[in-house]
């Protein structure tokens, strides 16, 4: 704190400068995996978008098996593969012990998709309508009528009849269209498959499942329907449309499995985009948050460690396909109101900060496996036994007003 020996601050501006130059001086400290110059900016996409209009051409995911896997295969398959992914790292820079400890998420993560349990996620929702719009029209209220009575289990048959009707076909579980009629026949087949009788109740129950899944519509509260019916309008309404271009010709939910500095890596991006169709091949992040505004967000990106993820999906998604993914884009949604959205270009400096935090934690994660050893809290201790040196936040320090 030279320069301001001789000026007065209070303790709280004192500890915010002296965090900015710990912060400057850690980042002229690592090594950039390019100059910051080199990375393309927001204004390269408008740019491009601006003098390319609509334009796309479509990239075929077996053209990004360079060096690695990239594959359009299920969730459950990418959880069950045995390799380290964005969410380890980040558990990996607390402690080697949290690494460990994190190593069985995935196994949580299938037993729950496998599970039976299934209830309404409005942020998993909105994020899968960012990614495939058509599903914003995929949602309908259902009416509240009671399944314990004859009367309303045949009235719910009946608006899922209507349904299935008024959009012109039902979707079979090989994911095909089918006409209205072949929908009631293989619902009304699926009340025989399971020994039970239409004029049952359990078996008029059976075909209004059975129909209701058939329909492909996703059946909501009002609240929810209004919130998706408000987001939906933000969501054509933003930069004049901009979200359907970008997101045009892209590909979504691509896994990529790779050797990483002999460590095997997956992620699985939210989308990735080519530099055909806009300029920059990119990484797409869809986020759905209840931060009140962009400045929460920021600070919520940033004590959840985004910029790890994002600069790992940098360096695996670039070394499988050979291109050369230099840009990160986030979609922001909020699930509070305004239920906003926003898109957002992530600076060169945060992304490597991101990749620094990546090879930092790989490092970790590497050296516990070869030596076997996952400590806990003990790493930063300077005494024996564990002992650790205890000091609080500098912002902790501040002069207080008399009372």
């Amino acid at each position: 704190m030279s320069n301001f020996e001789n000026m007065e601050f209070g303790a709280d501006v004192i500890a915010a400068l002296n965090s900015a130059e710990k912060v400057e001086s850690l980042i002229k400290s690592i090594d950039y995996t390019r100059p910051l110059n080199e990375y393309p900016t927001a204004q390269t996409i408008s740019d491009f978008l601006a003098q390319n209009g609509n334009r796309g051409i479509h990239v075929y995911t077996q053209d990004l098996n360079v060096d690695g896997i990239a594959v359009s295969d299920a969730i459950e398959k990418y959880l069950e593969k045995d390799s380290l992914q964005s969410s380890n790292l980040k558990q990996a820079l607390v402690t080697p012990m949290h690494l460990a400890f994190s190593l069985d998420d995935d196994k949580d993560k299938l037993a729950e998709l496998k599970g039976n349990q299934k209830h309404f996620e409005l942020g998993t929702f909105l994020h899968q309508c960012i990614l495939e719009p058509t599903k914003f029209g995929r949602v309908t209220i259902e009416p509240k009528y009671s399944l314990s009575t004859k009367e309303g289990v045949e009235s719910l048959m009946r608006f899922w009849e209507e349904k299935i009707n008024e959009q012109g076909f039902g979707v079979n579980s090989d994911d095909e269209e089918i006409s209205p009629e072949k929908a009631y026949e293989i619902a009304y087949d699926k009340v025989g498959e399971l020994g039970l009788s239409i004029e049952k109740q359990d078996g008029k129950k059976t075909y209004y499942h059975a129909l209701k899944q058939l329909s492909r519509l996703e059946a909501v509260s009002e609240e929810h329907y209004l919130k998706i019916q408000i987001l939906k309008k933000h969501y054509e309404n933003y930069g004049g449309g901009i979200l359907k271009n970008l997101l045009k010709h892209s590909k979504r939910e691509i896994s990529f499995y790779t050797e990483f500095e002999g460590m095997d890596l997956k992620v699985r991006p939210d989308a990735i985009q080519f530099e055909e169709n806009i300029g920059v091949n990119a990484i797409i992040s869809v986020k759905s948050t209840a931060c009140e505004d962009l400045r929460a967000f920021y600070y919520n990106a940033a004590k959840l460690h985004y910029d790890l993820t994002e600069g790992m999906y940098q360096e695996v998604v670039s070394k499988v396909s050979g291109r050369d993914f230099n840009t990160t884009i986030m979609i922001m949604l909020q699930t509070v109101a305004p239920f906003g959205v926003a898109i957002l270009v992530w600076s060169p400096e945060d992304i490597e900060m991101g990749k620094y935090k990546f090879r930092t934690a790989l490092q970790t994660a590497k050296n516990c496996k070869e030596t076997g050893i996952y400590s806990g809290y003990e790493t930063f201790a300077d005494a024996d036994f564990g002992l650790i040196d205890m000091q609080l936040p500098q912002w902790n320090n501040r002069e207080l007003l008399p009372s």
